[in-house]
C-alpha cells in the first residue's frame, strides 16, 4: 500500500516561511492498495482539498470511489470536508465512516450561517456507515478494523491490513503517565507503520497540557518499541511548531526509537 500525507497538522492550519518543511495543512492522509483502485483516505482535514483537486485533474490516474474514514468530529478533522471536489462530481462514489453521526455534524457545519451550500449539493455522496468497534470493513483486499481513542469526546484508531502488511492511524491520543495504553499497543502489534499523535513534547505536556487529547514523541516511542512497528511516523504538529521546532523533535524521536520520522505535507511511504 501507498500513503501520502496531505496534512499533517494539528489543531489549525498554519502557513508562512517557517512551516513549509512540514506543512500546513491539517490531517489527511490518502492509502492506495494493491487489491483495488478504490482509494481509503482518513480524516478531512483541511489536507483533503488538496487531494480532491489532484484526483479531478488527474481522473484516470486516481480512484473514483473514496472511502473516507473519519477519526472523530473536531474541525481540525473535518473542516476540509465541504472543499473535497469529488463529492461534488456525479462520477465519484464517497463513502464515509466514522463512529459518530457523521452526517449529522457534515451536515451542520455546511448549514447557515458557516457555508454557502449545504451537504445535499454533494451529488458524489453514496452513504454513511456508523463504525462498529467489534467490526471489520473490506476494501478490497483490504481489512480496516478500529478501537476508541482517549481524547475529548473520543477519537478512533486505525489498523489497516493488506497482504501482510499494516499502516496504524492513531491520532489524536493522550496516554496516561506512567501507564501504557495496552489496547493500542496491541492494536499496532508488528505494524509496518505508526502514524502516532506527537503534538506536544513531553515538557509541554508536562507544563498543563495533561487532558487536552495530546501525546508526546516519547510516548510514541516508547508505544513502537513495545507494538514492534517497523517505523514511527511522528504526526499531529502543533500550529507552534515551526520547521526548526519540528526537525528537533524528529531528532529526539529518533534518539528513542531509530526508526522514526516527523510527517511531512507531501510525503509518500511504501509498505
Amino acid at each position: 500500500m501507498k500513503v501520502k500525507f496531505w496534512g499533517t497538522r494539528g489543531s489549525t492550519p498554519t502557513s508562512g516561511a517557517r512551516y513549509v518543511e512540514f506543512g500546513g495543512n491539517t490531517p489527511c492522509l490518502s492509502v492506495e492498495l494493491e487489491s483495488t483502485r478504490e482509494l481509503v483516505v482518513l480524516d478531512a482535514g483541511s489536507g483533503i482539498r488538496e487531494l480532491g483537486n489532484a484526483m479531478l485533474a488527474d481522473p484516470d490516474g486516481h480512484a473514483r470511489v473514496v472511502h473516507l474514514f473519519l477519526t472523530h468530529a473536531h474541525w481540525d478533522h473535518i473542516q476540509g470536508f465541504p472543499f473535497f471536489a469529488p463529492a461534488y462530481h456525479p462520477d465519484y462514489r464517497i463513502n464515509v465512516y466514522c463512529s459518530k453521526d457523521a452526517e449529522r455534524f457534515l451536515a451542520g457545519q455546511m448549514s447557515p450561517p458557516y457555508f454557502p451550500v449545504g451537504l445535499e449539493a454533494m451529488i458524489g455522496l453514496a452513504r454513511f456507515e456508523r463504525l462498529d468497534h467489534q467490526k471489520a470493513w473490506s476494501v478490497g483486499d483490504a481489512v480496516l478494523r478500529s478501537i476508541p481513542l482517549p481524547h475529548p469526546q473520543e477519537s478512533t484508531g486505525f489498523r489497516l491490513d493488506e497482504n501482510d502488511r499494516a499502516l496504524v492511524f492513531a491520532t489524536d491520543t493522550e496516554h496516561e503517565p506512567p501507564q501504557m495504553n495496552r489496547q493500542l499497543v496491541e492494536f499496532s502489534r508488528g505494524a509496518q507503520l505508526l502514524v502516532y499523535d506527537a503534538q506536544y513534547t513531553p515538557a509541554e505536556y508536562e507544563r498543563g497540557k495533561q487532558g487536552w487529547g495530546h501525546s508526546t514523541f516519547a510516548e510514541g516511542a516508547r508505544l513502537a518499541r513495545e507494538a514492534g512497528v517497523g517505523e514511527l511516523i511522528l504526526f499531529s504538529h502543533d500550529p507552534s511548531h515551526d520547521d526548526e521546532a519540528c526537525r528537533e523533535i524528529e531528532k529526539r524521536g529518533q534518539e528513542l526509537f531509530a526508526a522514526t520520522r516527523a510527517a511531512r505535507q507531501g510525503m509518500v511511504i511504501t509498505i
